[in-house]
């Protein structure tokens, strides 16, 4: 009489601890894909063709803007303001 209870709870334990460790095993495998598109991200990111490209970027829709005739303060704010939003 008492057998199916403690074969229902053995059963029940074993499937949770199971499924905790799947739980456990993919949180390491999203874990380290994140670290690792981080990583690259970090690269390209600092890549120094890259940092060259948006400063002339940059310095060229800045010198559009004073082309266009706005003011210089004009200039650097539309440029920040249109830098951020890319990010």
């Amino acid at each position: 009489m008492y057998k199916k209870p403690s074969a229902i709870l053995l059963v029940i334990t074993l499937f949770s601890s199971t499924a905790h460790a799947n739980d456990q095993d993919q949180y390491d495998n999203m874990a380290k894909n994140l670290s690792m598109q981080l990583q690259t991200s970090m690269k390209v990111i600092n890549d120094p063709k890259l940092i060259k490209s948006s400063a002339k970027y940059a310095r060229s829709l800045y010198n559009a803007f004073i082309a266009e005739g706005f003011s210089k303060e004009q200039s650097m704010q539309l440029v920040i303001a249109s830098m951020a939003v890319k990010k």
